[in-house]
């Protein structure tokens, strides 16, 4: 955030609607007065791409206040999306979890729906725009190398880019759009940069960036998906010779091959001096998996890094806090900054990956105390309130503990079973079929899991099976192993027999939250606020639509940030 920028979202939690209204309309005005860059309206509204929660009442007093502001709806529809990226987490596609998938169809359709009742709002909705096409994004490349070739691009670029023909930012969200692990491909990005090349409506600089975007894109598919670490390499120097900010591309890349540290150490100051010289400029997720696998030799840069990743934090990043925390997780020796009160700041504000850190955070604590197990079952209730699979699992599997110690009720169980298979914990998918199998459990018509002692429903066989092959599909060896035994006379519930299964030791009670809302605490907020700040956009479109806390060793560090291996799977 530039000083001339004031803290808008600071602004609207404190419900001082009115000067953020104004702000932004004042930047809007600017803009389409020709007065002010795109790089300056965008960085306007960026503070609200965002997860975060405690935005939600001052949007709808926003929207009460001023119900047809273009201010209020671009800035509401990039938060719908911040909360859809946050609830889907970082995981490649096959690996998103049920209750990631459903927030994500969500959000994405409201961030769509308000973006796009934005556009009818104002002269040059650029940044409208921008959110339609990140939205899009989110779903995949959807075009052809004809329709590129044919330049039959969609709505939010071509309308974009009609009002605002030099835009480098709408290009490059195109150029995303294309990418090869999201259904493009090489060639459609090559072909696209040529386009804009022989269109010469860019700057000779803005035409750079975008080769230099464009070279590590392939570099990025080459390491993670393709399993070529000299083809990653080689592009991510090409893509470092033209813009220095991907000079972290090349760190990642050199990493992943398994380079001299000498080349390592080179890119990764190359990237922290860009990122110094401008502000804009934050790490992404691999950026912290590079640095994990990087040894003592890295240790000079260590003040550099913590600064960074601190600055990001305060600017409002949270993924930039869970990197710092990870890394004093899994480099304590480095003396990096205490991630622990950006982690706070970014828990409270609904960040469930800040609330597993800490978490991990307090495994670090040496010969803990009674007072030091307590504070960690606190942290881990949290983080399994903001729907953590593996802290709710965690939770299932010691409840009388938390029970005890929260006065939880007995049915609650059943809560954090349910949420842990549904946030992705294969251990609960794998537990969760096996008791629905059995005919302990079964979900209701509201979607309630609750305890029972009869032969299994057909629904339950159908949600079980579903809940295997996920697991199966995620790499659960057991759960392999037991789809590999059963045969179609199992999952019909007039054959099928019940496995020894020892019942889940619960109450009877009923669990009253239904998996329709069994996502972040948000959902509930969201629920109650649909006929308040949403009314504002009633003429949107409809798009289409375990084991403990991790300890201190090299298994723990490659569940947080992934094996060392070209293969390694990336956003």
């Amino acid at each position: 955030m530039n000083a001339t920028q004031p803290d808008l979202p600071s602004l609207l939690r404190n419900r001082d609607v009115r000067a953020v209204h104004e702000h932004l309309t004042d930047v809007q005005a600017r803009f389409e007065a020709g007065q002010l860059h795109e790089r300056d309206l965008l960085a306007a509204v960026q503070p609200f791409f965002s997860s975060d929660l405690t935005l939600a009442e001052g949007f709808r007093q926003w929207m009460d206040e001023f119900p047809g502001d273009y201010a209020a709806h671009v800035s509401m529809a990039a938060w719908f999306l911040g909360r859809g990226w946050e609830a889907r987490g970082q995981a490649t596609s096959n690996l998103v979890s049920d209750q990631g998938r459903r927030a994500l169809v969500q959000f994405l359709t409201q961030a769509d729906g308000c973006a796009r009742h934005a556009t009818t709002l104002t002269d040059n909705p650029l940044a409208a725009w921008s959110v339609v096409g990140q939205a899009s994004n989110t779903q995949g490349c959807q075009l052809t190398l004809d329709d590129v070739q044919r330049q039959a691009y969609p709505d939010w670029f071509l309308q974009g880019t009609g009002a605002n023909p030099t835009s480098l930012h709408l290009r490059r969200l195109m150029l995303l759009h294309l990418r090869t692990e999201w259904g493009g491909s090489e060639e459609h990005m090559l072909t696209f940069v040529r386009q804009q090349q022989d269109a010469r409506l860019l700057s000779d600089t803005d035409v750079q960036r975008l080769w230099a975007e464009f070279h590590s894109r392939v570099s990025h598919h080459a390491m993670h998906f393709a399993g070529d670490p000299a083809k990653a390499v080689e592009r991510a120097r090409m893509a470092a010779d033209l813009d220095p900010a991907e000079a972290e591309q090349l760190f990642i890349a050199l990493t992943g091959a398994d380079a001299p540290t000498s080349d390592r150490l080179d890119a990764l100051r190359r990237y922290l001096t860009a990122a110094e010289q401008d502000r804009a400029i934050t790490p992404h997720g691999n950026f912290a998996w590079a640095l994990h696998y990087s040894g003592d030799w890295a240790q000079s840069e260590v003040p550099r890094i913590g600064a960074l990743l601190t600055r990001a934090a305060n600017a409002g990043d949270p993924d930039s806090a869970v990197m710092l925390g990870r890394l004093q997780v899994t480099h304590a020796n480095w003396r990096l900054p205490d991630a622990l009160p950006l982690l706070k700041m970014a828990r409270d504000r609904g960040h469930t990956e800040a609330a597993e850190t800490i978490v991990h955070l307090r495994g670090l604590i040496p010969n803990p105390t009674a007072s030091d197990t307590a504070q960690k079952r606190d942290d881990i209730l949290k983080a399994a309130n903001l729907l953590s699979a593996q802290m709710s699992w965690e939770v299932y599997r010691h409840f009388a503990d938390y029970e005890q110690q929260f006065s939880l009720e007995p049915r609650q169980r059943f809560l954090y079973l349910h949420r842990a298979a549904d946030a992705g914990e294969n251990d609960a998918r794998y537990e969760l079929s096996q008791q629905l199998r059995a005919g302990h459990v079964e979900l209701g018509d509201d979607g309630v899991l609750r305890p029972v002692d009869t032969a299994p429903l057909q629904d339950s066989l159908d949600y079980a099976k579903h809940l295997l092959e996920r697991a199966a599909g995620s790499g659960h060896t057991p759960a392999r192993a037991l789809i590999g035994r059963m045969n179609d006379r199992d999952w019909q519930a007039r054959t099928a027999r019940r496995p020894k299964v020892k019942p889940v030791a619960a109450s009877s009670s009923t669990v009253s939250t239904p998996p329709d809302r069994n996502l972040r605490i948000p959902w509930v907020v969201l629920a109650v606020l649909a006929f308040g700040i949403f009314r504002g956009c009633s003429q949107m479109a409809t798009p289409a639509a375990s084991a403990q806390p991790p300890a201190l060793d090299q298994e723990v560090a490659e569940r947080i940030f992934g094996p060392v291996s070209p293969g390694s799977p990336g956003r």
